[in-house]
């Protein structure tokens, strides 16, 4: 009889010790996935502001039709849509639910 309450209450200290470290690990891996969240998001605004620059730099009368740029553009676009791939991660953080990336395909779809 002892022993069994000896080896329960060694069990539930175990438990509680177990619950509390799992509890410290998903919360430093909820920390590290909102991290990775607004990072992917600054990224995707860079991407997007330098994807506009070229575009309005294709579009002067000086580099019009240069086929360098347009590889650039091009480039960019096919980052711009690899990274979409993780607008899942993204939109995790932001509250709206919809990010400029739906309003972005909203917008080309129209």
């Amino acid at each position: 009889m002892i022993l069994t309450i000896i080896i329960l209450s060694v069990l539930l200290v175990f438990s509680i010790v177990g619950n509390i470290l799992l509890v410290w690990y998903n919360r430093q891996l909820v920390q590290n996935l909102f991290f990775v969240s607004d990072n992917i998001g600054d990224v995707v605004g860079l991407v997007k502001e330098y994807h506009e620059h070229l575009e309005s730099l294709y579009e002067m009368e000086m580099f019009y039709g240069d086929s360098t740029l347009k590889g650039l553009i091009d480039h960019t676009s096919f980052i711009l849509e690899e990274i979409k791939a993780f607008e899942e991660i993204y939109n995790l953080t932001r509250e709206e639910g919809g990010g400029e990336l739906d309003d972005e395909r909203n917008q080309e779809e129209a």
